[in-house]
């Protein structure tokens, strides 16, 4: 139960950053393109983070500790932010916060997916405890700042980061490998791993769009004309569906490769950015929302099944920081695209990234012949590509 209760912890504090944050920063004064700016700033912090790291992470095997330390310093930036006036200062601090939580999902997948087989656990069954998490904290943070204002926002982040310090001292430590520790070296070599690179030109990119629909769509439903609480209903919609593509996941690997899981999710973001872009009225935004289960559930399916078949364990902090890295960079300069289309026309701004989903589907569709068929690519490091 320690995943189980770890993710929930997780996954509510990620719902509050990703769907009201950008309200409290607002009401800090910041505009919506200096808030843009504040987003992709944050994702390149992340870039440069997650795979310093991951790559510590590996050397130590401290992955769990290294965890529980930043959670813990993340708590005290949330708390200052609370005590902080004057936008300049907010954004200042708000970096700070976002360098600290980056590392958080690589960790704890890493840690996951290193434990799946000892644990018995599936990915898939785990992290719809993240999504169900997102609905209920959305659900509540809409409800309090109604009721409230937008100070509640951060007083139920500390809330969450508290529960995360009590549940990640369940988790379980990495045990020492006798492998040598991954080497910067290592890690570029990763890059000509044709499989890896076309998971980071079309996992990465999907990803990454989700990060512009994070910082946008609050906005673009209010422009709509619709309340903060349908706001979180239809926030509720997308992880409802999300849940169940989680929990089929493990079925769904059974029949398709994690290359063709990510091309579907490729193929459903086109779709999704597309509609969105069109209208943000009513019955567009429930077909926009239940395509979520598609665009995020299935593809973090893909990409883990892609990391346990083709990354060697000793291997997984560095992988996964790489990859959320890349799609850290991707969403960070497509943010920046977005801050500059917003101003224009609400709508360019998801019209731009149908087109980025549409250069994924191309780069899932090459994916097929760079994967390992069988269970034995688990023994393949990082820096290797796979063997036929």
């Amino acid at each position: 139960m320690a995943f189980y209760a770890f993710y929930f912890a997780l996954y509510a504090q990620i719902a509050i950053g990703i769907t009201f944050m950008p309200l409290w920063l607002k009401a800090q004064g910041l505009s919506e393109a200096a808030i843009g700016t504040c987003f992709a700033a944050a994702a390149l912090i992340a870039v440069v983070v997650n795979p310093l790291i991951g790559a510590f992470a590996d050397r130590t095997r401290q992955n769990k500790a290294i965890l529980i330390g930043l959670i813990i310093c993340a708590t005290f930036t949330t708390l200052a932010l609370t005590a902080i006036n004057g936008a300049f200062w907010v954004a200042m601090v708000f970096l700070l916060y976002r360098a600290l939580i980056a590392p958080h999902i690589p960790l704890a997948e890493s840690i996951l997916i290193a434990n799946l087989t000892a644990s018995r656990l599936d990915f898939g069954q785990v992290r719809a405890w993240g999504s169900a998490s997102v609905i209920a904290t959305t659900l509540l943070c809409g409800f309090l700042i109604g009721a409230f204002d937008t100070q509640a926002i951060l007083y139920l982040l500390v809330a969450t980061l508290l529960a995360q310090i009590v549940t990640s001292t369940g988790l379980p430590a990495r045990a020492r490998e006798s492998h040598p520790p991954i080497t910067t070296t290592a890690i570029l070599l990763a890059l000509r791993n044709r499989g890896f690179l076309l998971l980071l030109g079309s996992a990465a990119i999907s990803q990454a769009c989700h990060g512009v629909f994070y910082a946008y769509s609050t906005f673009r439903w209010l422009e709509a004309g619709h309340s903060t609480s349908l706001i979180g209903i239809f926030w509720s919609i997308g992880v409802g569906v999300e849940i169940i593509a989680f929990v089929f996941g493990k079925r769904i690997a059974t029949f398709l490769s994690p290359g063709k899981i990510i091309l579907v999710a490729c193929i459903a973001g086109t779709l999704r950015w597309g509609v969105f872009g069109l209208s943000a009225e009513f019955a567009p935004t429930l077909a926009v929302q239940i395509l979520q289960g598609a665009t995020l559930g299935l593809a973090q399916v893909g990409v883990a099944h892609y990391m346990r078949q083709n990354i060697a364990p000793e291997f997984l902090s560095s992988a996964t920081g790489v990859y959320w890295a890349a799609a850290g960079l991707i969403t960070a300069l497509a943010i920046l695209a977005s801050a500059w289309l917003y101003p224009i026309n609400s709508s360019y701004v998801f019209y731009f990234t149908a087109l980025l989903c549409a250069f994924a589907t191309a780069m899932a569709a090459l994916m097929g012949d760079s994967e390992h068929p069988g269970p034995k690519a688990a023994t393949v490091p990082l820096s290797q590509p796979p063997h036929r």
